[in-house]
């Protein structure tokens, strides 16, 4: 989330209450935009057709996302924060991100953002990269 809306090291409640109020699309935009995530693919991130998300983010940016959009939103913002973590480089956060990843298969990491299960994977290898743990 923009600096506005999240600050990194928010507490757990305070992410619930985040996701569960919705995120206003200004916010989504901007996290889209901060990490230059394709239309189609931040769409595919919070769960909405890029035709709507289209639509959304040029005729309503004062609306809010639904909690379960929202909540996507915030499970990814956190693993890219965790990411900015790990790299210290907002491109490099990008780039990995967008980059097929052996440990995921050939899959790039920004399109396992989807599920909660690819969240958590993308998670644990940035957590290995992290400690230096490669395998």
């Amino acid at each position: 989330m923009p600096a506005s809306a999240i600050q990194p090291g928010t507490d757990t409640l305070t992410l619930v209450a985040r996701a569960r109020q919705g995120v206003s699309v200004a916010d989504a935009v901007e996290v889209m935009q901060t990490w230059s995530i394709p239309v189609a693919k931040f769409a595919q991130v919070i769960g909405v057709s890029p035709r709507k998300w289209s639509r959304v983010r040029t005729e309503a940016p004062e609306a809010v996302l639904s909690p379960v959009e929202s909540d996507r939103l915030v499970r990814a913002w956190r693993v890219f924060e965790h990411a900015k973590a790990v790299f210290e480089d907002d491109k490099g956060v990008a780039a990995w991100f967008a980059a097929p990843n052996p440990a995921l298969f050939g899959e790039a990491p920004l399109s396992m953002l989807d599920t909660d299960a690819g969240v958590h994977e993308v998670d644990n290898i940035l957590t290995r990269l992290e400690f230096g743990v490669y395998s």
